[in-house]
């Protein structure tokens, strides 16, 4: 019984260290600290036509209007392969973080910046952590270690190199559009990984994962 616990370590161990993190980044880099200020201000200073139209384009694919329907697609093609529990994993993924991420938004309440003029409109939920990073994060995650490389071969390496370019204009989009704190984007990039993390653990000691 004590092994059993033991194996399910990393898992609670992934978890608690999201929740840890973003208690630390949360109150250690409030609102007005001056590295968030300072990145702001830099994206203030950048804006132009094209990119407030491109940012603004880009960081719907952080989205859940975005993200689940296409998880829900990739899930019907795995289910219909008898791909069943990978199907799961990716579901798990994104539902999850989705989840935590909005129950983290209540709990820590940090009002939106509002150093510079939005580009677009204000999201009417809390700042903390930014949800669009956090889903794109964890979607990325989940579908580039489904993809292994002796499944895909060459094509995982461009698989993930295009899923990190997506992560990364998707985090830079939140900046950018002056409706996160960058601590807001560092705090849902490291909860999507960990959550990831810990769920693949799961996964995998339970028994119910495909390798």
């Amino acid at each position: 019984m004590k092994m059993l616990g033991l194996k399910y370590l990393p898992t609670f161990g992934c978890w608690l260290a999201a929740i840890a993190l973003l208690v630390f980044i949360e109150r250690f880099s409030v609102h007005w600290h001056p590295w968030d200020r300072v990145l702001m201000s830099t994206a203030h200073g950048i804006r132009s036509v094209l990119l407030d139209r491109f940012f603004a384009a880009i960081t719907w694919t952080g989205s859940l209007f975005i993200l689940a329907p296409i998880t829900a697609v990739l899930s019907g093609v795995l289910v219909r392969n008898s791909r069943i529990k990978e199907a799961g994993l990716m579901v798990l993924s994104l539902t999850g973080v989705a989840l935590f991420s909005r129950l983290a938004k209540l709990w820590f309440a940090r009002p939106r910046p509002d150093f510079f003029p939005v580009v677009g409109e204000i999201p009417l939920d809390a700042s903390f952590p930014s949800a669009h990073t956090a889903q794109i994060v964890a979607f990325a995650t989940a579908l580039c270690w489904m993809c292994k490389p002796d499944k895909l071969g060459l094509n995982f390496y461009a698989l993930t190199g295009f899923t990190l370019l997506t992560v990364s204009l998707v985090a830079v989009s939140r900046v950018y559009l002056q409706v996160h704190f960058p601590s807001d984007v560092l705090a849902g990039a490291l909860l999507g990984l960990l959550w990831v993390l810990g769920l693949i653990n799961l996964l995998q000691n339970g028994g119910i994962f495909i390798r």
